[in-house]
């Protein structure tokens, strides 16, 4: 019977799951206990890993698909590697300062914040190949109440399409109905995204069945009593969260410090 409860696992065991995730985000294929061995730092054989693995599989952090051997991260497995390995906050040299000359070019080049979150969109799918979200501003006590009003702007659903994960079309169609559901999106999004940090939200995490098989990372932009928005990238569970995680903090943050500084936006 598989476990679903968040287990301790001992450091082998840790760092092997963590393999099996970052290397099924690159392939997104089953990953076997030879292409593990061959990745791994630690020198250990093939059955040994596989034993691992099999613990692992055991505990609820990975399944398999029928028609393989190799094994997949479950929702509880993204969680527990989401929770535990040490993700970057900033962004790398050069790639943070042209991300920040970008943002900052897109910001002078408009004088509409609804156009100004179209580009920030854009970008962010263009960047990641994933989806990219952004609501416009509002002040914190007010965002229930101003939901109607607020502008989601919604970038790269054709990146969707490039994704093995939907290209069944039953769930291709559910997922692109439920982003059409503006007034939910923007509630669900808000919900999401906390003030002080980016979140991620993975698989059934995400409560609703369209976007089971979804990850979406979320931060807010805050402006000072100019109020505060949220970014957020849409893509497959196996996003690659390492480079994804710092591109939505680094983005939300420099939003908020040139909308409060400037704040001439319409």
């Amino acid at each position: 019977m598989i476990r679903t409860s968040m287990n301790t696992l001992n450091a082998r065991q840790a760092d092997i799951l963590r393999e099996v995730v970052e290397s099924h985000i690159e392939t997104s294929s089953p990953v076997g206990s030879q292409l593990i061995a061959r990745r791994y730092a630690v020198p250990l054989s093939s059955a040994t890993i596989r034993n691992e693995m099999g613990c692992l599989e055991e505990m609820g952090y990975l399944t398999h698909p029928h028609t393989s051997s190799g094994r997949i991260p479950t929702d509880c497995g993204y969680r527990y590697y989401l929770n535990h390995a040490a993700f970057e906050t900033v962004l790398p040299e050069p790639l943070g300062s042209r991300v920040t000359e970008e943002v900052q070019r897109k910001y002078q080049e408009q004088k509409m914040l609804d156009s100004f979150l179209d580009r920030i969109s854009s970008m962010l799918s263009s960047m990641t190949r994933e989806v990219g979200l952004s609501i416009s501003m509002a002040p914190e006590q007010d965002l229930e109440h101003k939901i109607d009003e607020l502008k989601l702007s919604l970038r790269g659903l054709t990146h969707i399409l490039e994704k093995p994960e939907f290209h069944d079309i039953h769930k291709l169609k559910a997922l692109l109905q439920t982003l059409e559901e503006k007034i939910t999106l923007k509630q669900w999004l808000l919900k999401k995204a906390q003030t002080a940090k980016v979140c991620v939200s993975v698989g059934h995490e995400n409560g609703h069945e369209a976007l089971e098989d979804c990850a979406v990372v979320t931060a807010r932009y805050s402006a000072g009593s100019v109020g505060t928005g949220v970014i957020a990238i849409l893509g497959p569970k196996r996003m690659p969260y390492r480079q994804v995680i710092p591109l939505v903090s680094h983005v939300a943050a420099l939003m908020g410090i040139l909308i409060e500084n400037e704040g001439d936006y319409e």
